[in-house]
């Protein structure tokens, strides 16, 4: 038995931006607002950002603003449960389309026919680092006039045709929380690449008011930043009321503004997330050359002109034998599609189902830790796993 515990994902922080956040939480220095923004701004070739609550706080705003009230969005049927609240929060009916199990991308096929039931907006979601086609989808959205907003709230560094994922759409929406690849304990933001809805986020900026102080949120993070150490993780890992590694549904709130805390933390981020994900990447690629094919398990691979930030490493269970095992931090994908979601149920528009890929991607999908605190002795023990 060993006391080393792999966590699933890390975020980093360091302790000088906890130290920012605690100062502005307790009003001792500003979030630096203008710096974050402008900094997104530089990273993701946008015209401004709005700063909010969360990522479902983006996505909410980013519904309201593209879509008339009660309008259809086209979700993936495979995804995170955020997406059902951030339909209840914006007051919107759901379709679906199917995703390719081999590369967490679109099925274009399956666009083109949510498209043709009548969709007003569609959302393309980057998973685990992975390329969506948003690309793909933009050409056969933009002759019908569709919008197409880009969820890159899992980019994590992700790159298509060499282009850092987020820089695609429209409105694109990120998130920082702390399952994210670049954390400031919480938040989110709303890019925007047009003056008319750089317009509108300036006007939502003033009506979404101050943030809080966000004191609670440095003191969870510091907490994280201690407790997934792979020393330590064992002991917050076996307490089932903490969910650890689960996927937990939030039902929505009304979206706030950013918190102070975590606008200073999130300055001092942007300028960790480069190293980290070239760290995933390297880690991925160990993992990668352990595989076989006696190991009944294939690799999902990045879209053709697409580089994965890996998040995680996203395999498919081709033997349907494998289980979870937590201690070394490889875990099942979302365990439903989002047809399956109950609470989705009372905006989901009839006949609507989540694909055959979407079902493949349910029962075998599973995920690697490729983070910073993966060592050697952490790649034979995963080694193992997959022989």
């Amino acid at each position: 038995m060993t006391w080393r515990w792999q966590p699933p994902v890390l975020s980093p922080v360091s302790s000088r931006a906890l130290i920012r956040g605690m100062g502005a939480a307790m009003g001792f220095r500003s979030g630096d607002h203008q710096g974050v923004v402008a900094g997104l701004c530089k990273r993701y070739s946008a015209v401004d950002a709005l700063l909010t609550d969360t990522g479902t706080s983006a996505l909410i705003l980013a519904l309201r603003r593209l879509l008339p009230a009660g309008g259809t969005v086209a979700f993936p049927g495979y995804g995170c449960f955020d997406l059902t609240s951030a339909a209840l929060g914006a007051g919107m009916r759901v379709r679906l389309y199917d995703i390719e199990p081999s590369t967490l991308s679109p099925d274009l096929d399956s666009v083109r026919a949510v498209i043709a039931r009548g969709v007003d907006a569609i959302v393309v979601t980057h998973l685990y680092g992975y390329p969506a086609d948003i690309v793909g989808v933009q050409e056969i959205a933009r002759p019908q006039g569709i919008p197409v907003i880009e969820d890159a709230a899992q980019g994590a560094g992700g790159t298509l045709g060499g282009d850092l994922l987020g820089t695609f759409g429209e409105v694109a929406i990120l998130s920082f929380g702390r399952g994210k690849g670049m954390t400031s304990g919480s938040g989110g933001a709303v890019l925007v690449r047009t003056l008319e809805l750089a317009g509108w986020t300036r006007s939502m900026n003033a009506e979404l008011g101050a943030g809080s102080g966000g004191g609670l949120e440095v003191m969870s993070l510091a907490a994280q930043s201690l407790l997934t150490h792979p020393s330590m993780y064992r002991v917050p890992a076996s307490i089932p009321a903490l969910k650890l590694g689960e996927m937990v549904y939030h039902p929505p709130i009304e979206p706030r503004r950013m918190a102070a805390a975590a606008e200073a933390i999130l300055h001092s981020a942007l300028g960790m997330d480069e190293r980290e994900v070239q760290v995933r990447r390297a880690r991925a690629r160990d993992l990668l050359s352990l595989l076989t094919e006696s190991h009944s398990v294939a690799p999902v691979r990045p879209i053709i002109g697409g580089d994965s930030g890996y998040l995680r490493l996203a395999l498919l269970d081709t033997g349907g034998r494998r289980v979870p095992r937590a201690t070394i931090g490889a875990l099942r994908g979302y365990p439903m599609t989002l047809e399956q979601h109950a609470p989705l149920q009372p905006i989901i528009m009839q006949g609507e189902r989540a694909g055959k890929g979407s079902e493949i991607l349910r029962d075998s999908l599973f995920t690697l830790p490729t983070h910073s605190r993966v060592n050697r002795s952490d790649l034979t023990r995963l080694g193992q796993w997959l022989g």
